[in-house]
This record gives structure tokens, C-alpha cells and sequence, in this order.
């Protein structure tokens, strides 16, 4: 179980589970008597630390960890966008309810590591956004590439901007300050595949929500994708404040969408594990001793308020920073907890634009 905490500076541990919290899932949906059992995967726990603040500041974070799966099933059939199991496991559209997302993580074959949103189901069947948040689809019967027969997949509990943030109640207290206006209060700033820009948003206390910037809209139910890297900024003279997450470690190297053609994406390692950029043996990646033709990994420094780019050499493939010559950057050190960013060199399709890293430890 994924369980939501926040320690604000001098005041009691707060609990909350996200709104549709595993606890409340495996209450409602019952669970598939043909369910796979597979080994267990470990569980963890993970502590995102923002500080005091005496100015604005901001802090880049990544969520590799995932709730355990309430289903495992093994494909019966598919399409482009949809997967059929045998038997009727699921309630009609209880995966598909608004402000409660469902992911569809293939856990095996081809796609492996491979996690999408479900939009719709029946009871047998689950329709799934192949886009995985980007402009570009992808198949799961791309050919070559392709979801098969037999494939487990599970089925996992996901985020939103109220289930993670809470939404100012007793049950789901706000992490982070709000306002009646974006001025007054903290942000949390979202990445956006299809516009290639960062959606932000605080929690308006009139209105009672989370809302962009700029129009009132409700925003609770912003689903917060596994892959994404999310910025909080938090205004002048806060509090510390804490959020610890615990859930599942990635069993099989999780695959990243990346559309390439120099779009900026925003992620994280993928994995709850601190590693060096010498460890980083990205799949598809483009090493050059220019770096106006490698990939790069940007990285945010606090100290600057700017973000360092990283690029892979091709004649030796150590690593080095824009800007500071031929000096060795492969000892560089990336929190499991933090995002950074990619541009990828070209554009790039189908399983080729589906980036990883192996796996940095054993199960």
C-alpha cells in the first residue's frame, strides 16, 4: 500500500491515503480469482524533504515508487488500444472513474516496463491511452514490438494533484501552502507531454481546489503520470515540511516516452536508488563530442536557480557539463527522488522512442 505522509515543522505526523488509495480500492473491486501470483517485489519507503525557505525556492522530485498491482493478468487478446482478458475480473468503468486513475503496467514481453493510463473498461476489457501522455501513438501491436498473447499485465492505483498534495480537508491535509492567489502561495508545476511546457498549480483556499495559474478550473484530479518529473516551489519564510511515499520498486526497467526532436521531457531515473552519471546507460542515446548533437541530461542546481546540461562523449564516454570544457562529470551524483530533464537529438518513434536504464540492483 502507498500511504501519503506530511511532517510540517513542529507539528504531528499527519496520514492520509490518496482518494483512491489502495485500501479503499481493495474494498471496492474485487480481486480476479484467475489473478497470476508472482514473486514479491520489495517495498519501500521514500522521504522528499522541502526546507525552510527564505526565499522562493524550488525543488525538482521524481516518484519511482508504484502501489502493489490489484490485478495480474495474463492478455487474452488485443488491439491497438485495448486489452482483453479472460473471464469477467473487472467492475464495468471502475477503472476508468474520474479523479481515481488506473495504470496498465505490461510486466512482461516485448513492451515490458511499459505503463499506461487506462481510459475505459468492461469487464473484461481495458482501453488504454497508447499515446502515454505525448503527441505521438503508439501501438500496442506495433509490429516488431508488439503486446502478445499470454503477457502479464498488472494493474496499479496511480496519482493525482489532490491524492499526493491532499486537498485541504481532515483526511487529506495540504503539504504545501495555499492562497487566494498564486502570488500567496506554493506551486506545484507539472510536465506536459503534448505541449512540451510545464503545467502549474496551487491550491486556491477560496475555491477550495487546486487550479492553474491563470483560469479557475478545478484541478484535483490532474492525473500525475509515473514517468513525470513534478517541480514544487514554495514561496519566502515556509516551514520545512516532509512527504514520505512508500510502495513497490520497479521490478523490470520502467520504459520512457520520449518523442525526440530536441522536445525537453521531464522525468526522473525511474528508480528510488541514487546512482552517478557514469551509471547511466540510456537505451537509444546519442553520444557525440558536441554536445549540439548528443542527447543530454539537465540537471537543476539549487545554487544557480539554473539547470546544468550533461552530455555523453563518443570518443570516450565520460560524461561532461556544457560549459565547463573536458573535465570528467561521471561521478556526478542524481537522487533517486529528483527529476531532471532530456532533450533527445532527432525525432524518434515507435519502440525507439521508449528510452530505460537497466535495472541498478537484483530482486
Amino acid at each position: 500500500m502507498k500511504a501519503r505522509f506530511y511532517t510540517p515543522t513542529s507539528t504531528p505526523i499527519a496520514v492520509w491515503l490518496r482518494r483512491a488509495g489502495m485500501a479503499a480500492v481493495l474494498g471496492l473491486i474485487p480481486l480476479p480469482s484467475n489473478a497470476q501470483s508472482v514473486s514479491t517485489v520489495p517495498v519501500g519507503a521514500m522521504t522528499y524533504t522541502f526546507p525552510a525557505t527564505t526565499q522562493v525556492t524550488t525543488t525538482y522530485i521524481s516518484i519511482p515508487l508504484t502501489n502493489p498491482a490489484v490485478y495480474t493478468l495474463p492478455v487474452a487478446s488485443l488491439t491497438p488500444n485495448t486489452l482483453t482478458f479472460s473471464g469477467t475480473p473487472f467492475p464495468a468503468g471502475g477503472l476508468a472513474q474520474t479523479g481515481s486513475p488506473f495504470f496498465a503496467r505490461i510486466a512482461t514481453g516485448a513492451q515490458a516496463g511499459r505503463t499506461v493510463l487506462i481510459t475505459a473498461n468492461t469487464t473484461s476489457a481495458i482501453t488504454v491511452d497508447s499515446t502515454d501522455n505525448s503527441s505521438q501513438t503508439t501501438g500496442l501491436d506495433t509490429s516488431g514490438w508488439a503486446v502478445a498473447a499470454g503477457d502479464r499485465i498488472e494493474i496499479i492505483v496511480g496519482d493525482t494533484l489532490a491524492s499526493l498534495f491532499g486537498k485541504n480537508t481532515v483526511s487529506a491535509p495540504l503539504l504545501l501552502v495555499g492562497g487566494s492567489s498564486p502570488l500567496s502561495a506554493d506551486t506545484i508545476g507539472v510536465y506536459n507531454k503534448n505541449t512540451g511546457g510545464i503545467d502549474n498549480y496551487y491550491f486556491n483556499i477560496n475555491s477550495g481546489y487546486w487550479r492553474p495559474l491563470t483560469i479557475n478550473s478545478n484541478s484535483n484530479n490532474v492525473i500525475l503520470y509515473p514517468e513525470l518529473g513534478i517541480n514544487v516551489t514554495q514561496r519566502s519564510n515556509r516551514s520545512a515540511v516532509s512527504l514520505t511515499i512508500t510502495g513497490e520498486v520497479p521490478a523490470v526497467y520502467p520504459l520512457t516516452k520520449v518523442t525526440g526532436g530536441t522536445t525537453t521531457i521531464y522525468t526522473g531515473s525511474r528508480y528510488p536508488v541514487d546512482f552517478i552519471l557514469g551509471s547511466v546507460v540510456f537505451s537509444n542515446w546519442n553520444k557525440s563530442n558536441s554536445p549540439l548533437s548528443a542527447d543530454t541530461i539537465n540537471i537543476y542546481n539549487s545554487n544557480t536557480g539554473k539547470f546544468d546540461s550533461y552530455f555523453q562523449r563518443l570518443d570516450n564516454s565520460q560524461w561532461n557539463k556544457i560549459g565547463s570544457g573536458l573535465v570528467d562529470q561521471s561521478s556526478v551524483v542524481i537522487s533517486g527522488r529528483q527529476s531532471f530533464s532530456i532533450i533527445k537529438r532527432g525525432a524518434i518513434s515507435d519502440a525507439a522512442s521508449f528510452i530505460y536504464n537497466p535495472l541498478p540492483y537484483t530482486l
